[in-house]
């Protein structure tokens, strides 16, 4: 299995990647702290939903699968995108009241 099952970490990493691209764009287009925290939490489950997806991938996988130092740069993503979307979810979500800029 090994090699020919590398991909499928890959293929998850592809598809919550660039949905979650767009949504940092949008997060910068945004105009007020309410849908910058709706944004931010459509991110953090789009997040946790990836980090799920990459857990499934890797359990099909041997131990010298989950080794290789790309893999776990993988699984790491998803985990690094989960932090900031939680951060940003709290601060927009502490800010609603406020006008951005202020």
């Amino acid at each position: 299995m090994g090699e020919t099952s590398e991909p499928d970490l890959i293929k998850v990493t592809e598809i919550f990647l660039i949905p979650s691209s767009f949504l940092v764009a949008a997060l910068g287009t945004a105009d007020t702290n309410p849908h910058r925290a709706a944004v931010s939490l459509l991110g953090l489950i789009i997040s946790v939903m990836w980090w799920a997806c990459c857990r499934e991938a890797l359990s099909e996988h041997s131990a010298e699968f989950t080794r290789k130092r790309r893999t776990r740069i993988l699984v790491w993503l998803s985990i690094t995108f989960i932090a900031g979307w939680l951060g940003s979810t709290i601060v927009h979500a502490a800010y609603w009241n406020r006008p951005l800029g202020g």
